[in-house]
């Protein structure tokens, strides 16, 4: 049970605008969580079958909206969950604001900083509960590593090194948001990836000052396949190198170096600690997965307590970083 506006309710009822493959996973685990109903759903690919319900298996009964103008007039929703691409966000937020429900977005805000500051002041105005989906908010990973760095054993920070690689982008799960997320304009890694690694850097030491970095494109109007950049947090150095392409695993790793020993956060779901002798990695508790975490907090939001859910303020942070990284000393290996 959840109060909603000083109103007892049994569920939160949820109007998703987005049903690519992010949407679909956060709907299937609103389906698995007992106080969340996904009441309707809208996207353009879906408008063929508009103002019918979804048929077959865990969807069934799901109305399909024909514009988020008619999902958002809806009196039996509570909660929106925006999961479109990037450009939209701006545009589908303001909608969820006019309409006064609560508001749950993919990351980032925008690709257009601008904006993405003019709409923070729009839903810190508003008074909503708000909420950007930066999964790592939740995690015990997080957790994890704020605990380990509290301890005496942990000595003094030093640094920090980041590093990506992806045989292929988008990865091929991604092929259905391919256009997208491959384009110049709101695709790549750093904003898909890297901005999770950022999240997580600001959540432990505060902003992120870029000092200089370097990008690469090699593809017209495509996004980016390598980059090296650093970064400064107070007295904290941080480097980052990432690159597309050559047949290897995936990597994703953040690692902070500190006098008396190395923390290093990989592959999503792994924290190791780091001495001379080697890396150990630790027992984490891993038994929710990150939707069913972020759903939790979802809970105690709009139920008006403290959470851990990132504010638009702290995804804005994060986006100025990712922008920011882009937009200097870039060059490219091709003709624009």
């Amino acid at each position: 049970m959840t109060i909603l506006n000083g109103v007892l309710s049994l569920k939160i009822r949820v109007g998703v605008i987005g049903f690519g493959t992010i949407g679909r996973l956060v709907i299937n685990g609103m389906l698995a969580h007992q106080e969340f109903e996904v009441v309707a759903v809208f996207d353009p690919a879906l408008q063929d079958n508009h103002a019918q319900s979804l048929v077959g298996g865990e969807y069934e009964g799901i109305i399909i909206m024909p514009s988020s103008a008619a999902l958002l007039a809806m009196d039996n929703i509570d909660l929106v969950y925006i999961a479109t691409p990037p450009t939209t966000h701006v545009d589908y937020c303001r909608q969820v604001i006019s309409a006064k429900k609560a508001l749950w977005c993919e990351k980032p805000l925008s690709v257009d900083v601008s904006e993405a500051e003019q709409l923070v002041r729009e839903v810190e105005a508003s008074g909503l509960a708000a909420a950007v989906n930066l999964s790592l908010a939740s995690s015990p990973v997080l957790d994890k590593i704020l605990t380990l760095m509290q301890e005496p054993e942990q000595g003094r920070a030093l640094k920090v090194e980041m590093r990506f690689h992806f045989s292929s982008w988008p990865r091929h799960w991604q092929s259905g948001a391919a256009a997208w997320l491959s384009s110049r304009e709101q695709g790549g890694f750093l904003r898909e990836i890297f901005s999770h690694f950022a999240f997580l850097q600001h959540r432990l030491f505060g902003v992120m000052e870029l000092m200089n970095s370097d990008v690469s494109f090699s593809v017209p109007e495509g996004c980016e396949d390598y980059v090296m950049a650093s970064y400064r947090t107070g007295d904290i150095e941080i480097k980052v190198v990432g690159g597309v392409g050559g047949m290897g695993p995936d990597i994703n790793e953040w690692t902070l170096y500190s006098d008396k020993r190395a923390l290093r956060y990989a592959d999503w779901n792994k924290v190791s600690i780091g001495t001379i002798e080697g890396w150990k990695e630790l027992k984490l508790d891993m038994s929710q997965g990150s939707v069913q975490l972020q759903l939790d907090e979802i809970v105690k939001m709009l139920s008006g307590l403290p959470h851990k859910l990132s504010s638009f303020s702290e995804a804005l942070a994060v986006q100025h970083v990712v922008e920011n990284t882009l937009g200097v000393h870039t060059k490219a290996s091709c003709s624009n």
